[in-house]
């Protein structure tokens, strides 16, 4: 029989009164009897419907007696969906995969895969430490499925040891487009070549890991690892070799295609090898290997940025040979959709001025400053603008050039000089407004917009809002993964722990609807039992009857439904919201206030130190309301999880289902001893134990659940330690993130302020350069004159010599 606990038998106790009423029940005569429910209710239509219920439970028992361990073949389909989901670019669910399969399934063939792959994941994810640590694992599995993918590790290794740029990074302009920045830092000693970043695969791994590879025959290596194994050399400095390993993945004498086997490495190959070759010093081979590369047209937009790197390539080398022409032909191959345009431009007028053709050379910087006026280097296009006038003697346009710099600059100096130094000594103002968004943080946040190109061409500037957006990012990150495990820890502790896991669930909603099922039909039972008696107390028991039913259909006593539960939760998280967006306006009002005062600060008589020490003030009380929401929103979200993993409503219905199935069986057992009926009471005994079975099913549906969550929890424990101590880390870091920005911020505003000054004066050096430009024309000019005057005069006095000889 079913368990009762205490508020069930208060339940059950309702009706006792009842039931000893239907201890006087008798028999009615036919001509009491009238038609009422049961009847043409079969008890065969009951067998049926029972079949049907104990098929779906024995269902529910098959699921939760199954062996939780997966076969080789579903090991090896989630290997394939964790490709899938790699491939879609969707890594941390791919890592969470292959962490499963081999976690879970160390001993598994497809852990073998599992390891190369999440290293693959964790590569993406720029977790190259964890990622080594896969491949090195990989190479160490003797295994034959581990053997397929040593080679393919290898070349992981090779890459993660001179890692490779950021997307974009190429499309930067270089140092050796500003020659004039590259000329200040070497000035001041600094280094103005950029070397390739430095992994970490430590020395000694990566040297054994060469060694293997030269041990493999040059013809069984795969495609993928001779280029990654020639780029190493290329970076180590081992040319010749690299341009071996590189010329097998694309040889010069084999035209380039748009498709076929290792289509995806030769144009990269074909461009180091280039590189490599130019590095040598071979100036014709390299010449030949850029040639090829740029008559080639690949599909993928990566190549083609690649073919372009090759055309740029070329022209500066024909520059570097003096061969004008050639450089320009080919700087000009790059097309104004390509993002190498900008650069390709700009060193065609350095091209164009450094061979005398200057009118070429100012057309081509007319034309960079339609297609990009917002570049960084816009000063120095103009700068160098009014300097290819000054070679052109177009004194008057080369002097309006640098007099309209001059008011540029210095127009913008006197506007942001009082702002920036006003806010030269607010470092704590500064690191208030970088706490508050640290994730999203940049220099317009603190600069006015004005500044901020100025300021964005600041090497230090630039790096510490990097540094800020890093740590707001980890920030974000742990506060998202801690609310996570919050809510898996929630979860796992959950009453319905099945409900976790798809199968299960579903197995656990189909027991709830049986248990209804089975109280229709023991109804239907009832009422056919209730047929031809009588008695004091059937009303009544009908009565209780149905008071107890309303329980089942209205298991919380107000009418609520399943849907109904979590009102009260989303009405909670739209308060949330709106406090949130509360919060939002008053950070809103804090920066029109702050724009209003540094707009009218003139005709304000308050302190600016005083008003911005009390903006830090106000900045750090939003940052503060901003994380109260955020804790107020997971939390929500956490009893939101508790709600769909302890359903109060579902607790409460089958509460109330146990209550009336205890009260029908009685009922019905009183009925049948005022009138037998061997075949109902057949049938309803079966439906008592499919109640039974039920109440069993659950069981063990939770100690399936419990018995695939052993490992979670766990992990969940150890995690949960972690995090912690992460974020007590993190708080630290971010204190001293805080305060190195405001130190760096506070800088920088005198360093704009430097930058601009710098700006007017290399404007009148330039005026300075047209005036002695005209001196030296105009003493040349005078040189020529005197000249030609010394040669007159001494033709004058030989005349006269030769007129007063012949005049003797």
């Amino acid at each position: 029989m079913r368990a009762r606990s205490p508020a069930r038998r208060c339940l059950v106790g309702l009706s006792v009164a009842g039931l000893l009423a239907l201890a006087s029940l008798r028999p009615a005569t036919a001509a009491a009897a009238s038609p009422r429910q049961g009847e043409g209710f079969a008890l065969d239509d009951a067998v049926e419907r029972l079949a049907d219920i104990e098929s779906v439970l024995v269902s529910a028992e098959k699921a939760a007696n199954a062996d939780p361990e997966a076969s080789e073949e579903e090991l090896a389909k989630r290997v394939v969906t964790g490709q899938l989901m790699l491939a879609e670019r969707d890594l941390e669910g791919a890592a969470i995969v292959f962490l499963d399969v081999l976690e879970n399934y160390p001993n598994s063939q497809a852990a073998s895969q599992a390891l190369y792959f999440l290293g693959e994941a964790l590569a993406l994810l720029e977790m190259d430490r964890w990622a080594i640590e896969c491949f090195q694992g990989n190479l160490l599995d003797s295994s034959n499925d581990g053997r397929r993918f040593h080679q393919r590790s290898m070349a992981r290794l090779f890459d993660l040891a001179v890692p490779r740029r950021e997307p974009g990074f190429a499309r930067r302009p270089g140092l050796s487009a500003t020659p004039e920045v590259r000329a200040r830092l070497e000035s001041l000693g600094m280094e103005t070549e950029s070397k390739p970043p430095e992994g970490l695969v430590e020395a000694a791994a990566i040297l054994r890991v060469a060694a293997a590879v030269e041990a493999i025959p040059g013809g069984e290596r795969d495609l993928d690892l001779r280029y990654s194994y020639g780029r190493w050399l290329y970076f180590q400095g081992r040319h010749d070799e690299a341009i071996l390993s590189l010329d097998s993945v694309s040889p010069l004498d084999v035209p380039m295609s748009t498709g076929g086997i290792g289509a995806q490495w030769r144009v990269r190959a074909a461009y180091l090898a280039g590189a490599a070759a130019l590095a040598e010093g071979e100036i014709d081979d390299a010449l030949a290997r850029f040639t090829a590369l740029t008559q080639s047209y690949p599909r993928g937009e990566r190549d083609k940025r690649i073919v372009e790197l090759a055309m740029l390539a070329r022209a500066r080398i024909h520059h570097d040979q003096g061969e004008t022409e050639l450089a320009v032909r080919y700087y000009r191959g790059i097309s104004r959709d390509s993002p190498f345009f900008p650069e390709a431009m700009y060193e065609t007028a350095w091209t164009l001025l450094a061979a005398g053709s200057y009118d070429r050379a100012l057309q081509a910087l007319d034309l960079l400053l339609v297609y990009d006026p917002d570049s960084p280097i816009v000063p120095e296009i103009k700068q160098l603008r009014g300097k290819v006038k000054i070679q052109m003697r177009s004194w008057q346009e080369a002097e309006g050039e640098f007099l309209a710099l001059r008011r540029e600059f210095d127009d913008l100096s006197r506007r942001l000089g009082a702002s920036l130094e006003t806010k030269g000594d607010a470092a704590t103002y500064f690191s208030a407004v970088a706490a508050e968004d640290l994730e999203h943080f940049s220099l317009a946040a603190v600069m006015p917009v004005e500044a901020v190109g100025v300021a964005e061409s600041l090497p230090r500037a630039t790096q510490t809002v990097d540094l800020a957006n890093e740590v707001g990012e980890v920030e974000a990150m742990l506060f998202e993964t801690r609310a996570l495990l919050a809510r898996m820890e929630e979860a796992v502790a959950a009453r319905e722990r099945a409900r976790l896991f798809t199968d299960l669930g579903a197995h656990l909603s189909s027991l709830d609807a049986l248990d209804i099922e089975l109280l229709d039909l023991e109804e239907q039972l009832l009422f056919r039992a209730r047929r031809g008696v009588s008695g004091a107390g059937l009303a009544d028991i009908e009565a209780q009857r149905k008071t107890l039913r309303e329980r089942v259909d209205n298991p919380l006593g107000d009418g609520s439904s399943r849907d109904d539960v979590s009102v009260d939760l989303r009405e909670r998280a739209e308060e949330i919201h709106q406090l949130d967006l509360t919060v939002q306006a008053l950070r809103a009002q804090l920066i029109a206030t702050e724009r209003y005062y540094d707009e009218t600060r003139e005709d304000q008589r308050i302190d600016r130190q005083g008003f911005l020490n009390q903006a830090a003030e106000l900045r750090d009380e939003v940052a503060a309301l901003e994380a109260e929401v955020a804790t107020l929103e997971a939390e929500v979200e956490k009893e939101q999880t508790a709600m769909r993993f302890s359903d109060p409503w579902a607790e409460a219905q089958r509460a109330a289902v146990d209550a009336y199935a205890n009260f029908l069986d009685r009922a019905f057992s009183a009925l049948l001893e005022a009138k037998p009926d061997s075949g109902a009471r057949k049938v309803w005994d079966r439906a008592r134990g499919l109640h039974d079975r039920v109440d069993e099913g659950r069981e063990r549906l939770d100690a399936a659940a419990g018995r695939r969550l052993r490992r979670a929890i766990q992990i969940l424990r150890e995690e949960r330690i972690n995090l912690d101590a992460y974020k007590d880390e993190l708080e630290g870091k971010k204190g001293e993130t805080r305060e190195l920005v405001g130190e760096v911020m506070q800088a920088s505003y005198r360093d704009v302020v430097g930058e601009l000054a710098n700006l007017v004066t290399r404007s009148e050096v330039g005026l300075l350069d047209v005036a002695w430009a005209i001196q030296e024309v105009e003493a040349e000019e005078i040189r020529r004159l005197e000249t030609h005057r010394e040669r007159d005069m001494r033709e004058l006095d030989r005349i006269l010599d030769q007129t007063f000889e012949e005049a003797q």
